[in-house]
């Protein structure tokens, strides 16, 4: 098994879709860091500076002395609301300065890739490669080498496995570089913590993503089965993301489906604006995420059993 699924590690990895794929993340994930970065800089910047000129507001010269008065009456309340919309844009900065960190910028791709931009990767590129195997015909040697088919696409849901966690550290690595060479300069943004606690979240967060990232290449692999044809894979692996975005939000449901369970998993936190721009918050849980993701990991079984039998009727067949 080993031998086999280092052989389909190395195919993917020299396959020009993926490494097309993988160039397409890694500069569009740079774009999102420069934006949110610079966003959030900006933000911050513009809130502090209508604080700062409040009490200057009111000395224009066209205000009479009662006018003035009145004004200066309002400052407090004014920047009260204006102090709330600076601790939002605080959380925004925090969160986009992870991507200025060396270590939060793993943490940052990580959440990149497992929502919907790296998910759609995963799918496009087991329709082509994995279903593309059949519409080719390059299954047949395949299977000549190794005769059951399962092991055959558990090989290859390992290797696509593997391309997305490569593909996640050097994303993560040009990222890190992009914001201490450009960004911690160019955009300055809050802290994003202690180191300890950065180094916390961002183990968290990577063992959370590869899980998640394992789930999706057993599902887009087995839809490439089901289906062997690359467009329909393509389609139907699309449409299933798009369900489990639609659902995350579903009331008293949302919270134990995929897309709510994944949500929670990962720290989509619906402040960074790049990658929660995709996705629905979920309604808050008191049960924890990991026995929320139970009915994720039975779906999934449920799937490769069916896939199992089925590539029994047809080899019967």
């Amino acid at each position: 098994m080993n031998r086999l699924v280092r052989a389909e590690t190395r195919r993917l990895l020299r396959h020009p879709l993926a490494l097309t794929l993988a160039a397409l993340f890694v500069f569009g994930s740079l774009y999102c860091a420069w934006v949110s970065q610079n966003m959030a800089s900006y933000n911050i910047q513009q809130v502090q500076s209508n604080l700062d000129f409040l009490p200057a507001s009111c000395e224009s010269k066209q205000n009479t002395p009662e006018q003035k008065a009145k004004c200066l009456a309002e400052v407090p309340l004014q920047a009260v609301g204006l102090e709330r919309i600076q601790d939002r844009f605080v959380a925004e900065g925090v969160r986009a300065a992870q991507a200025q960190h060396p270590a939060g910028a793993l943490l940052w791709t990580v959440r990149l890739m497992t929502s919907v931009p790296g998910l759609a990767l995963l799918v496009m590129l087991a329709a082509f490669s994995v279903a593309g195997e059949w519409t080719r015909g390059s299954i047949v040697p395949l299977l000549l080498y190794e005769s059951r088919l399962s092991r055959l696409l558990a090989a290859k849901a390992l290797a696509v496995w593997v391309w997305s966690l490569a593909l996640l550290c050097a994303s993560a690595a040009v990222t890190a570089a992009f914001g201490l060479l450009y960004g911690r300069g160019a955009y300055p943004l809050p802290s994003p913590g202690a180191l300890g606690t950065v180094l916390a979240d961002t183990a968290l967060g990577v063992l959370a993503g590869a899980a998640v990232l394992a789930g999706a290449a057993a599902v887009a692999v087995a839809l490439g089965a089901l289906l062997r044809h690359p467009m329909r894979t393509f389609l139907a692996g699309m449409l299933v993301l798009v369900l489990v975005v639609r659902t995350s939000a579903a009331p008293g449901l949302g919270a134990w489906l995929p897309g709510g369970a994944l949500a929670d998993l990962v720290g989509f936190g619906a402040v960074d604006g790049v990658w929660d721009h995709f996705w629905i918050s979920t309604d808050p849980s008191t049960v924890p995420v990991l026995l929320r993701v139970l009915p994720t990991l039975v779906l999934i079984g449920l799937l490769w059993l069916g896939l199992d039998r089925l590539n029994r009727t047809r080899d019967r067949a």
